[in-house]
Parts: structure tokens; C-alpha cells; sequence
């Protein structure tokens, strides 16, 4: 019998969105597992807060996202229902840009491809629909009818607290400071010196994955981003989520912005990727610089002008990009015991379950009914 508190099937280090579904997949399936976190999920030091994110089901990213994120969808339902809690909201998601932009024609393109329900809106349309958006007359709308709202700490602690009802030996305040894989299998070494064993190795430490992978030098990108919480100054009752859909605005090519429905604590607005680099051991996450509100507001106000000048609320994650910004789910070169999930590159939370899912198929089966090539780590070596 294995000793849980010195060895395990699998050890996975981070138990953020990732490692808290990858620990919930294997244990319900019988695998023994512990899990470690240099905090105490969930929590507000890495990527997997902020009190709502975005999933969304025609994705402008690539159409081999959306069997992964069909997958998402049925299992972050399969979660609800055994928790009895809302950890997933349909509230419809709406993109908005130029007509004929990359990222409307990429929407497009996965609907048809995969028989995606969306809707094409003009910008009176949208005006007529929802009279808090004004959009440009160049604009065009596209409604995801499946999109919607997570909320991550809801979703990470249910991961976690089920997996400890099926007997994950979960660590929390517990950094790794060194990892080992031989011909036998793996081993870890905390910071307090403690040395746990395992057959296969899980790192899902986002910003800290560069730290745990030294060797490989991966050209990663942590990025510092910023999330804002503003309340309406009036039409309070259209930015509840039975009234607004979770909503984007490129404003530039490429460059955009997101915004969420009132789910009772503010409405959510950031700028996507406008961070600058940080170490995950020295990012700045309370003060702000005067100018990242500010330039939120800027771009946010001709679209979404009732909402208050000043924000009732902040928080700092990071992005953990890369160059592609694509995922990496892959084995390490070196080490076929050893697997890395990581980095999501700003938009990987609405895909946690199906890569739980996906690292207990590989663990087992060495198999995956996914298409999992533009995730290889071999691409950025």
C-alpha cells in the first residue's frame, strides 16, 4: 500500500485551475495523488482569480480549441450539479469590432466549423438590444449564445475539496524548491526540506513554471495584468447578467478590451494583454500606476458610458504567455515521467476540466482524443 504522506502514484506541483482539475480527475479515478501550492488555494497570488471569467465556445483564438472547450462546457456542468453550487452562468458573450476583423472572422469560422449558435448584430441592433452599448457605425456584433461567466474560486476549491473525499493528500503553504526524475520514478524537495516520491510528475505552476524548468529556457512572457470592478451610474439593472452578456471591444487591431455582467460585487472591465514583464516573486499587486485606470477608462467609456468614472475595486494576475500564445500539455524532452501543463497565455481557465481530464488520459492511456500538436513544448525549444 502506498504511504500517501511520502509517495504517491502522481505528484502535481500548483493547484491553481489546472492543478486543482488534474488532482480532482485523478483521484476520482482512483489514482493516489498529492498536490502541493506555495499558497493556500484559491487565492489572489497567481492566475486563477478575479471573481468571474469568460468562457465562450466560438473561438476566435483557433478551431482546435473547441472540442476541448465542448468538452469544458459538460464538465464544468457535471461540477455544478455535484456541488449544488453556481460555478457556471450562461449569459451569452458578445464580440465587437470592425466588420471583416480577424477576430469576428475567426468567431465565424468556428461556428460554421463546428455548428456554433451565434447571432450577427448591426451596431443599432446592439444599441436597440442592449442601450447601455454604443458602438461605431463600423462596428459589427457577434452573440456566442453559449457564452458566459466561471467563477474560479468557487471552481477551485470545489476541485480540491472533492479531491480530498476521494483521498488527495493536498499541501497547501508548501513551496517546491527542487525537483528529481530517474529511471524509478520522481522525487520533490520542499523549501522546509521534506522529500515526497512519486511515479509521474505534474507541473502546472504557471508563472512559476519558468523557475521549476531552468534547463529548458522556455521563452515565456509573465505579464502583469490588471482587473477593474466599476458600478453603473444609471441603467444599473441592463449590467445584471440576466439583462448583459459578458461583452469585448477590439478598439485597435487586435488590442481589446473585456467586460462582465454585475454579479453583485461591480462590473468587470480590463484591457487583454497590456501588462508589462514581471517576476512572479516581485510583481507589484497592490499599488497601481495612476495611468492604468485612467487608460481603461479611456477606451471604455465612448463604448460603455454608464459606468462611474472610479473604480470600487482591483486586482492584479498574471499571464503567463507564450510566443505563440498558445498552451503547452506536454511531456517533458527529457523526462516521459515528467509532465508540463502550462502556461494558458491569458485565456486558459475555461479549459481547466478537460485538461484535467486530458493529463489522467495521458497519465493512463498515454492517449488523447484531442489534438494536442499546437501545445507541444518541442515548438519553443
Amino acid at each position: 500500500m502506498i504511504n500517501s504522506k511520502t509517495k504517491a502514484d502522481v505528484l502535481v506541483i500548483g493547484l491553481g485551475a489546472h492543478g486543482s482539475s488534474i488532482v480532482y480527475s485523478l483521484a476520482k479515478n482512483g489514482i493516489s495523488v498529492i498536490g502541493f501550492d506555495s499558497f493556500h488555494p484559491p487565492h489572489r497570488m497567481g492566475s486563477s482569480h478575479g471573481k468571474a471569467r469568460v468562457i465562450r465556445k466560438s473561438y476566435s483564438e483557433g478551431i482546435h480549441f473547441v472540442p476541448m472547450l465542448e468538452r469544458s462546457y459538460e464538465l464544468f456542468f457535471d461540477l455544478q450539479d455535484l456541488t449544488g453550487s453556481e460555478l457556471i452562468k450562461i449569459t451569452g458573450g458578445l464580440t465587437v469590432a470592425k466588420k471583416g476583423s480577424d477576430v469576428l472572422d475567426g468567431i465565424k469560422n468556428s461556428a460554421k466549423t463546428y455548428n456554433c449558435e451565434i447571432e450577427i448584430l448591426s451596431p443599432s441592433e446592439m444599441k436597440y438590444r442592449w442601450k447601455i452599448f454604443n458602438p461605431d457605425q463600423d462596428m459589427e456584433g457577434v452573440l456566442d449564445l453559449m457564452g458566459g461567466a466561471l467563477f474560479p474560486e468557487r471552481i477551485i476549491k470545489a476541485n480540491l475539496d472533492i479531491s480530498k473525499d476521494h483521498g488527495a493528500d493536498l499541501r497547501f503553504n508548501t513551496k517546491i524548491v527542487k525537483w528529481r526524475s530517474t529511471g524509478n520514478g520522481v522525487s520533490l524537495e520542499t523549501e522546509k526540506g521534506d522529500i515526497i516520491y512519486g511515479d509521474t510528475l505534474i507541473i502546472s505552476s504557471g508563472a512559476w513554471l519558468s523557475t521549476l524548468l531552468e534547463d529548458l529556457n522556455l521563452p515565456l512572457f509573465v505579464e502583469r495584468q490588471v482587473l477593474f470592478w466599476f458600478n453603473p451610474i444609471k441603467n444599473s439593472k441592463i449590467f445584471l447578467p440576466e439583462n448583459s452578456p459578458n461583452h469585448s471591444w477590439e478598439y485597435e487591431d487586435g488590442r481589446t478590451i473585456y467586460v462582465q455582467p454585475n454579479f453583485g460585487q461591480g462590473v468587470k472591465a480590463a484591457i487583454h494583454h497590456d501588462g508589462y514583464e514581471v517576476h512572479p516573486e516581485k510583481i507589484n499587486r497592490n499599488r497601481l500606476n495612476v495611468n492604468e485606470e485612467k487608460k481603461l477608462r479611456s477606451i471604455m467609456n465612448p463604448y460603455i458610458p454608464d459606468l462611474d468614472i472610479d473604480s470600487i475595486d482591483h486586482a492584479v494576475c498574471m499571464y503567463t504567455n507564450t510566443p505563440d500564445r498558445e498552451f503547452i500539455i506536454d511531456f517533458h524532452p527529457n523526462y516521459k515521467n515528467v509532465l508540463v501543463i502550462s502556461p494558458c497565455s491569458g485565456h486558459g481557465f475555461k479549459f481547466s476540466p478537460v485538461i484535467g481530464e486530458i493529463v489522467f488520459n495521458l497519465i493512463i492511456t498515454n492517449k488523447c482524443e484531442f489534438n494536442l500538436n499546437p501545445f507541444s513544448i518541442e515548438r519553443l525549444l
